[in-house]
């Protein structure tokens, strides 16, 4: 059944469920259910789930959509709301965010944050502080709770994004592809990632739901949001089809991932000569840098990398090249030793 939610003295009827969905709609639901379960290969069924609910469209969508499947698989949503208080509007956001959980019956846990102090006592951006806090957040609920995992309303103008700032930065490959579907060490995964924001935008409208506007996301003081609105329209004016070359970009790093992933899994932190010798130098880089993460964390940079290669060609024998987090790689007689002082 149907039943009404009113914020700004507009009624609004939202369906209860899957079953009373526009049959294109309830379709859409369960086509991001079959995303989830066979591209992120992250079963729905009986989980319990924190969603990330800002109020924005794509959260908005998120947590219907969730709430939805949730209902199908015998699963449960709780809803996080995390109110940055970054802007005037920000407590207006969380009431409507609360009574629209409310009205549908959803566990809601909200925390304030003085984001903008935070950010001045780490010495670091607000954008950096305000990310922290969230994913600290989403975190803390999904403990306290006992769930399975977290999701996040990321879509494809989200990854297209993702991959420029990427590209901006020199990520290498299969970073490039941009983030993760689902993130094994977080359990956190983004059911939307594929799909178009004006497809959610449809979904939402079509159903009688609303949701609420973040002007900041327009503030180009913040890189992501300068990407958004300088970047990425230039990209789309040279190829409209743009979003549908990164996703292809994202599967094929996906699977270039899995590849490198379990090829590496079992590289030991002294990589023999005679494995070097027989191996092409794309395998000898993703050696290196496998030795390297899993003697703990730090990114490797890639001239890093590439020196490193170098000297074990000329058979530099003493040469010790530094890395993030205090890790070493050391050139010897009968290979490149790997190790940390952590």
């Amino acid at each position: 059944m149907k039943s009404t939610f009113s914020m700004t003295g507009a009624s609004i009827d939202i369906p209860h469920s899957l079953q009373e969905l526009p049959p294109k709609w309830a379709h859409f639901c369960l086509h991001i259910e079959q995303f989830v379960r066979d591209e992120l290969f992250f079963e729905l069924g009986q989980k319990k789930l924190v969603v990330a609910f800002s109020g924005g469209v794509d959260s908005t969508a998120l947590l219907l959509c969730l709430y939805y499947l949730s209902q199908k698989n015998n699963g449960n949503i709780i809803a996080a709301h995390l109110n940055h208080q970054l802007r005037p509007e920000s407590t207006d956001d969380a009431v409507w965010a609360a009574n629209l959980c409310s009205h549908l019956g959803i566990t809601y846990i909200q925390k304030d944050v003085d984001v903008a102090s935070l950010a001045e006592k780490m010495g670091i951006g607000v954008e950096e502080a305000g990310r922290n806090a969230r994913y600290n957040f989403f975190h803390s609920v999904k403990d306290d709770n006992q769930a399975d995992a977290i999701a996040v309303g990321h879509h494809l103008g989200d990854l297209c994004e993702d991959v420029l700032m990427r590209l901006i930065r020199g990520t290498g490959w299969p970073g490039l592809s941009g983030m993760e579907g689902w993130d094994e060490k977080r359990k956190l995964f983004r059911p939307f990632l594929l799909t178009n924001k004006g497809k959610l935008e449809a979904f939402l409208s079509t159903i009688g739901a609303t949701w609420r506007e973040d002007l900041s996301n327009s503030d180009q003081a913040w890189t992501r949001n300068r990407v958004r609105c300088t970047l990425l329209p230039l990209f789309l004016k040279e190829n409209p089809n743009f979003p549908k070359s990164i996703a292809r970009l994202w599967k094929l790093g996906r699977i270039d991932k899995a590849f490198w992933d379990d090829f590496t899994a079992e590289t030991p932190s002294t990589i023999l000569h005679k494995t070097l010798e027989s191996s092409h130098q794309a395998v000898r880089l993703r050696m290196y840098k496998a030795a390297l993460d899993s003697i703990g964390k730090g990114q490797a940079l890639a001239d890093t990398l590439f020196k490193l290669d170098e000297a074990w060609q000329e058979n530099r024998v003493g040469v010790v090249f530094q890395f993030p987090n205090e890790k070493t790689a050391t050139i010897t007689s009968s290979g490149v030793v790997f190790s940390s002082k952590h």
